[in-house]
C-alpha cells in the first residue's frame, strides 16, 4: 500500500485523533502520538515529525519513503489468570 501526504494529513486531521507510526522503507519507524507532533507540508511530499523524547528537533521525511501507516493500539494487555 502506498502511502499519501494527504493520507497522512486526514489522519492528523481525524476527530478524535487516533496516534500513529510512519513506517519508512529503510526500516525506520516514527511514532505520532498528537497531532501537534507532524506537518504535512503544503505540496504534501514532505512529514516534518518531532519526536516525543526530543521535541527540540525535527524529523523531515519524504511521502515516497513511507510505506504504512499503522495505528497505535494503547488498549493495555489484559491479564489472563494462572
Amino acid at each position: 500500500m502506498t502511502v499519501t501526504g494527504e493520507q497522512i494529513r486526514e489522519t492528523l486531521r481525524a476527530a478524535p485523533f487516533k496516534p500513529f507510526r510512519l513506517h519508512l522503507v529503510d526500516q525506520r519507524v516514527f511514532e505520532v502520538r498528537h497531532p501537534d507532533f507532524a506537518l504535512v507540508s503544503p505540496n504534501r511530499r514532505l512529514v516534518l515529525v518531532f519526536p516525543l523524547d526530543n521535541p527540540e528537533v525535527c524529523r523531515m521525511i519524504d511521502v515516497g519513503l513511507i510505506v504504512s501507516l499503522e495505528p497505535i493500539d494503547d488498549q493495555p494487555m489484559s491479564s489472563q489468570a494462572a
